[in-house]
């Protein structure tokens, strides 16, 4: 059995309580990168059910992940927001358009989507609130708070915004 069966068979072994879907307990939605040294879970001391999770690179405010807690706040009734991103992130070695321009040349098609990246954490951190506080698509905009997660090192263990 390869790695990637034994994955599956664990996912179908796996039993989760059943019940109505509605709001996380705790009412959030946390945004964060998709590093693998990051366990939000853990990271917060969240129990299944807690919050609603969602990962990409950089944890970024793009399209995809607005979409996704326009959802959790409209359907499933959170409010809050919390944007945790880190320090050391891959995100910010790629230029965006020089990414795409790579992809173009090696598949012959241009992505569409975007990634808005700043050039350091603490602007892109801003970034990604700022779009947050400006989505009408998010209905409860009043509670979004965003740190910046040290993985390398820095002086600070954690910086918020």
């Amino acid at each position: 059995m390869s790695a990637f069966d034994d994955l599956i068979a664990k996912v179908n072994a796996h039993s989760v309580e059943q019940g109505q879907p509605g709001a996380p307990r705790l009412r959030l939605t946390v945004l964060t990168c998709m590093d693998a040294r990051i366990d939000p879970a853990a990271l917060l001391g969240l129990e299944p059910g807690d919050a609603h999770i969602i990962r990409n690179a950089g944890g970024i405010a793009t399209d995809d992940a607005i979409r996704s807690i326009a959802m959790s706040q409209r359907l499933l009734d959170t409010t809050g927001i919390l944007v945790i991103q880190h320090t050391g992130c891959g995100i910010h070695a790629v230029e965006p358009e020089m990414f795409k321009d790579q992809i173009e040349v090696d598949t012959g098609t241009r992505p569409t989507w975007s990634g808005p990246v700043r050039p350091t954490n603490d602007e892109t951190l801003e970034l990604t609130l700022e779009i947050l506080r400006n989505t009408d698509a998010i209905p409860h905009r009043d509670l979004i708070e965003g740190t910046i997660l040290d993985l390398v090192g820095s002086d600070s263990a954690v910086s918020t915004s």
